[in-house]
């Protein structure tokens, strides 16, 4: 798919480049013709002979930059062979096209009062086409080196999307397996107790499901989203702790509808339960706070950690990445460890 887009931006852009040239050489023509008939009315010839010789120049031209692009990728002796090679095929083409008209003896392509010319006058009086074809040959390097130069630049573009999606698509499975298998088994404990919070924690799984198997499909999602699947997520891990455990999650501002990349806060909260709440302790907490100021969000995770820190964890360093891609210059990161404790401060423009 991205090489077929490549192949057809090349085609539209040097489409784009021949007609360009063409109208620089129509520019060319009507300006000489106009000059030399101000200084000598009778040295002009008639004017389809300028048609002819704009279309002749159109198309060796459009020969040329075709054969160009296709050695210019070869080995240099072989692009230096081929350049002496094509241009000695140019130059006598285009000398034996200008032969057979001085001596076609049509008059209204060449006019009544025309002599006809040798050979050996033609090449004699066509040293301008040398400079001519230079011209050509360097506005065809110029042209390439821009193709390419813009060609790589929308490569990196792309292939950072596709990045992207492919991280997206890394945290999806990152929150699946531990979690669903947890939460299946504290669904099922609710279950055999016949517990009244079963139904409320069915709905919330479903609600985290939907979420992820089908809102997260889209580019960016509501916060307001973000945030439902964030209470979901926390409400269904808080069932695993004790009555007592701390696990706090505070809203502040208003929510209107600004809009997030999807799964780009749950990697902080879950790297927090992952490695800083221990199910039978009592040191374990964590809290959680959104302030919203218009299209500001801050986003802390407070909590206690006992192993790993949990800015060393593979989720946190793609979410990282997907900052840098999706957001660049705007957000910013702060993660602080210190007595046990971890904290990590996002500040995301929304805008």
């Amino acid at each position: 798919m991205l090489k077929a887009s490549m192949v057809n931006t090349g085609k539209k852009f040097w489409l784009r480049a021949i007609a360009v040239y063409a109208a620089a050489e129509a520019l060319f023509i009507i300006i000489t013709y106009f000059i030399t008939y101000s200084k000598c009315e009778v040295c002009v010839l008639p004017i389809p002979f300028y048609m002819c010789q704009w279309l002749a120049n159109l198309l060796l031209t459009t020969l040329l930059w075709y054969v160009l692009n296709y050695i210019h990728r070869f080995s240099v002796w072989k692009v230096i062979a081929g350049n002496i090679f094509i241009f000695l095929l140019y130059y006598f083409s285009y000398n034996g096209m200008l032969y057979a008209v001085f001596n076609s003896k049509i008059n209204w392509l060449i006019g009544s009062g025309f002599k006809p010319r040798n050979f050996e006058s033609v090449i004699y009086g066509s040293w301008s086409d040398i400079g001519k074809y230079v011209l050509k040959l360097t506005a065809f390097y110029m042209l390439r080196f821009y193709y390419e130069y813009r060609n790589a630049a929308h490569q990196r573009l792309q292939l950072a999307v596709i990045n992207k999606d492919m991280q997206l698509n890394l945290l999806k499975q990152q929150l699946s397996p531990h979690f669903y298998f947890n939460t299946l088994n504290n669904l099922y404990g609710l279950a055999r107790s016949n517990n009244s919070r079963l139904s409320v924690a069915l709905n919330q799984l479903s609600n985290i499901m939907k979420y992820v198997i089908v809102d997260c499909n889209k580019p960016k999602v509501l916060l307001s989203q973000e945030i439902n699947f964030l209470q979901s997520y926390i409400e269904l891990e808080r069932l695993r702790y004790e009555s007592n455990t701390v696990i706090e999650l505070k809203m502040e501002g208003e929510v209107k509808d600004q809009t997030i990349v999807p799964l780009l806060l749950i990697q902080f909260v879950e790297n927090a339960f992952k490695h800083g709440m221990k199910e039978k302790s009592e040191r374990s907490w964590m809290k959680v706070t959104l302030t919203i100021n218009d299209d500001e969000l801050i986003f802390r995770v407070e909590n206690s950690y006992f192993d790993m820190l949990p800015s060393q964890g593979i989720g946190i360093n793609s979410v990282k990445d997907i900052l840098g891609i999706q957001y660049e210059s705007k957000y910013d990161i702060k993660m602080l460890d210190e007595d046990n404790q971890f904290s990590v401060t996002l500040k995301l423009n929304l805008s």
